[in-house]
């Protein structure tokens, strides 16, 4: 049982570690997301500090000053380039309609495994090539910003949960095409309920109170405000908005789970 284990465990990071070298062997479009990223952000402080004009630095809207709001923003530009998005969806689709995704199931690992494997793997390679230089760059222009290392495990832990979430939304688009035409509809009511609901536009804390309050309930809010909420220290994100996420995580882990195996149950191979 241990050497199954070890043997799984190795094919898994195998999976990731090509994912990862993919990722650095486009390093050129990695370049451009970077400059982007960093153009974006420069707005992004622009934008916000119009918004806080006439304070004195500390006035607050939604509990967030203009410096946690901007740190906020920045991040934000930065974790959309990194995590699991609309890429793993459409590409997940792509192998189920010209059907490569049989030569996946020949593979010594767990469909769902491989796949979050996969994304694991990209999302390490765009985070050094793209996250941590625009992370230092924007740093030095939102100065100063300091992470207590007391905070870092209650931020390692949102994150991680922000990963699983999106994963899992990603995985379940893509892995629709067993059952609907075209995911492209699925795909933008995704990105519509993450910039509604998940607070990719502004910090969910700056919603009307009832929308606030009815945000933290849906799955969207933990892709995205709960880990940035986090790193700002936004008092809305408390012990219960953690706990809400984790459930989701967990609930739409196992949704995939499911429709992983009702999936590849459709599958016909050589007709039968």
């Amino acid at each position: 049982m241990t050497g199954t284990l070890r043997r799984g465990w190795r094919a898994q990071r195998a999976v990731a570690g090509m994912q990862l070298k993919l990722a650095f062997h486009y390093r050129t479009r990695a370049f451009a997301q970077g400059i982007g990223a960093l153009l974006l952000i420069g707005l992004q402080v622009a934008l916000w500090s119009a918004v806080y004009a006439g304070g004195d630095g500390q006035v607050r809207a939604g509990g967030l000053t203009l410096h946690q709001t901007t740190v906020y923003a920045a991040a934000g530009t930065v974790w959309v380039l990194c995590l699991p998005g609309l890429a793993l969806a459409r590409q997940l689709e792509s192998k189920i309609r010209d059907g490569r995704i049989v030569s996946e199931l020949l593979l010594p690992t767990g469909f769902l495994t491989q796949w979050f494997s996969a994304a694991l793997g990209r999302t390490a390679g765009v985070t050094v090539l793209v996250g941590v230089p625009a992370a230092i760059a924007g740093a030095a222009v939102l100065y100063p910003f300091t992470l207590d290392p007391a905070h870092v495990g209650r931020l390692a832990l949102t994150a991680a949960i922000a990963f699983v979430v999106l994963f899992d939304f990603s995985y379940l688009i893509g892995l629709s095409a067993f059952f609907v035409r075209r995911v492209e509809g699925l795909n933008e009511v995704r990105e519509a309920l993450l910039l509604l609901l998940g607070g990719s536009m502004m910090p969910v804390s700056l919603y009307p109170a009832a929308l606030r309050d009815a945000a933290v309930w849906t799955p969207f809010v933990h892709g995205f405000y709960t880990p940035l909420g986090t790193l700002v220290r936004d008092p809305f994100v408390d012990d219960r908005v953690v706990v809400l996420g984790a459930c989701w995580a967990v609930l739409l882990s196992a949704a995939a789970a499911l429709c992983t195996r009702a999936a590849l149950r459709r599958l016909v191979i050589a007709g039968g």
